[in-house]
């Protein structure tokens, strides 16, 4: 790796790590309150809890294609550079890939959660 490319890496990987502790840092979607258009009745909390429960067995598939998508997007954007940098794009598209799957993931599990809660007859709406 020549001096001028390490800086170039170095601030490329650090604004994507600062990226990823950012985004890691949100409320993840499936714990935030849901939304009701009534009151909640006496079953409402072990019923959320049993379809977060259900919610979660829900598979990593979109985690990782996300991270495999990232890696091969980001090495054909580095390999027009050179072979470290295809690597680094690998290496940093594939993070992001990652994270984008785990977002997508996390969306699909809280709507599993609402379409659980109103299959259970709570006033969920969002």
């Amino acid at each position: 790796m020549t001096p001028q490319k390490t800086p170039k890496l170095i601030l490329t990987a650090s604004v994507t790590a600062l990226g990823l502790i950012v985004t890691a840092c949100g409320l993840s979607p499936t714990a935030e309150p849901l939304r009701l258009s009534g009151p909640a009745n006496a079953a409402y909390a072990s019923d959320l809890a049993g379809c977060r429960q259900i919610a979660m067995q829900y598979d990593n598939e979109l985690t990782s294609e996300g991270a495999i998508a990232g890696a091969l997007i980001g090495a054909a954007a580095g390999a027009t550079e050179s072979h470290e940098d295809a690597l680094a794009g690998a290496a940093i598209g594939g993070l992001i890939g990652a994270g984008e799957g785990t977002m997508e993931k996390e969306e699909k599990q809280r709507e599993m959660i609402i379409r659980c809660m109103q299959n259970r007859g709570h006033p969920v709406i969002g």
